[in-house]
């Protein structure tokens, strides 16, 4: 990479590091919290609750950027953010109940929000590039937010015998701010040339909601991340299954849940760096966005034969190492064809807003399911429709991303024709 290209990289990438390390540390804690005490059976109310406030959380940060711009808001909902997590460590107590599934719920979406206006900046850091040239950047910046999940896991590895699990919050409040003011001091640096009044003449342009759902390259985008987040849902639901019959203590929970998570990352940054610059150089953007949705559809079908212990916590690790590695990288260049304008509203309603629908419906089901299980021991849950649900699901994103990789093809040409049109979203320089 060039200098100029290097320097504005690196920004993003301690940025991205550190919110994905202020992650790992919230999830630590809030998981060994939350899974003691019977807090799984509140899980499924919890993925239903963030799927209805999915909407809310989304429209209110549009409205954040509209009235201050997606600049300002990077760093006014991360601080906002960490606050609230420093003030939560004094009330949080193990276990279930509306005020820690609450919590639960506000983790996802307040940090799907925030990872998704700082990738955004990547975006406009690197406006300049073109074509190939991205690549190399977007895949350093998905290395750095692993390292960032690799070194939080370590640290709450470290830290979990020695500390209760309130304290990891106050630990990712420190670490979020951190981030927030890394990306206030690289905008600082890069200022953006506001658009001309002569930009915003001519006739009145569509809602950019409408407009942007009525493109068929986004609608796919939407159902990519709707599949997919329900996917993560059933996998995830699984492992914590596991965790919640094993009869561990908060801080052997701590333990367990930073082992996985460094083991995680640990796996993601060595798909990083070894394998994606290939594979993105081989099959492009659109293939390797079937490499993780196709390990999944294997995965699940080996379940089947195995609903182990060992085989749940493997699927977790490969769908959260894939996800953090191939996938991520590939799927933020994915909303580069779409032109500048409505960019930022888009990844907002498709990863604020479509994920979440997602894990609504997975939400939905689990209930359902654990409603009319009673009183039944967790140890002796049968969980193979899981599988065959899951199986089902995968095949489905699959099928969705190979749309999307035809669609890819004609993109850059599409962009280019609409790179001049202006919904009215404000910019401002900071």
């Amino acid at each position: 990479m060039k200098a100029g290209t290097w320097e504005r990289t690196s920004w993003v990438a301690i940025a991205v590091f550190l919110m994905t390390a202020s992650l790992i540390l919230t999830k630590t804690g809030r998981d060994a919290l939350f899974f003691q005490d019977e807090g799984l059976f509140d899980l499924p109310k919890a993925y239903i609750g963030i799927a209805l406030l999915a909407g809310p959380t989304a429209f209110l940060t549009l409205f954040i950027m509209r009235r201050a711009g997606p600049r300002l808001a990077r760093v006014i909902v991360p601080l906002v953010v960490a606050t609230g997590l420093v003030w939560f460590s004094f009330e949080a107590q193990p276990g279930g109940g509306a005020f820690m599934t609450l919590f639960f719920m506000a983790v996802p979406l307040v940090f799907g929000v925030m990872f998704s206006l700082s990738w955004l900046l990547a975006a406009d850091l690197l406006d300049h590039l073109q074509g190939s040239e991205v690549a190399r950047p977007y895949s350093a910046i998905g290395a750095a937010s692993i390292v960032g999940g690799i070194l939080g896991g370590l640290s709450a590895r470290i830290l979990a015998p020695r500390i209760e699990p309130p304290l990891f919050l106050v630990l990712g409040g420190l670490v979020l701010a951190a981030s927030a003011f890394v990306m206030m001091a690289a905008q600082s640096r890069y200022p953006i040339r506001p658009a001309s009044a002569d930009a915003r003449t001519g006739p009145p342009e569509p809602h950019p909601i409408r407009a942007l759902m009525g493109q068929r390259y986004v609608v796919i985008l939407a159902m990519i991340a709707i599949a997919g987040s329900l996917t993560g849902v059933l996998i995830e639901f699984q492992f914590f299954l596991a965790a919640a019959s094993s009869g561990n203590t908060g801080q052997e929970n701590a333990a367990l849940f930073a082992n996985l998570y460094t083991v995680l990352n640990a796996g993601a940054l060595l798909v990083q760096l070894l394998l994606v610059p290939e594979l993105q150089k081989w099959i492009g953007v659109g293939g390797s966005l079937l490499v993780l949705p196709g390990a999944l559809v294997a995965g699940a079908t080996a379940m089947l034969a195995s609903s182990s212990v060992l085989a749940r916590s493997a699927l977790r690790a490969a769908e959260g190492g894939l996800k953090s590695s191939v996938h991520r990288s590939n799927w933020e260049q994915a909303f580069l064809p779409i032109a500048s304008a409505g960019r930022s509203i888009a990844k907002v309603l498709i990863d604020g807003l479509g994920a979440r629908l997602g894990e609504g419906l997975a939400a939905g089901v689990l209930f359902v399911w654990l409603a009319g299980l009673g009183s039944a021991d967790l140890v002796d849950l049968s969980t193979t429709w899981l599988n065959i649900l899951l199986v089902g699901v995968a095949l489905t994103w699959l099928g969705l991303s190979r749309r999307l990789g035809s669609l890819l093809d004609a993109a850059p040409a599409r962009a280019d024709e609409e790179s001049a049109r202006r919904w009215e979203v404000p910019i401002p320089d900071s």
